[in-house]
């Protein structure tokens, strides 16, 4: 099942190239094809990780931990 779900998501990353990359190309929309390109190939990775069950980690979790500290300082601040 896995197979089938990671060759719709290339289908589609494909079909959405084939469509867009021309036009940005075409109207010389470079630093637009970058980035693009790179949001493309992560939401492909991304969702290929995801069907064949990888474990993503949740990106609130790692503001959380970066901000950790700010509010332990906080807490103290006000007890």
């Amino acid at each position: 099942m896995a197979a089938v779900g990671i060759f719709t998501v290339l289908v589609f990353a494909t079909v959405l190239s084939i469509i867009e990359i021309p036009k940005m190309l075409q109207g010389k929309l470079y630093k637009e094809l970058w980035a693009f390109s790179i949001l493309l190939a992560l939401g492909t990775v991304l969702a290929i990780l995801k069907f064949l069950d990888v474990n993503i980690p949740n990106p609130s979790d790692w503001i959380a931990w970066v901000y950790s500290p700010v509010k332990d300082f906080m807490k103290s601040l006000l007890k």
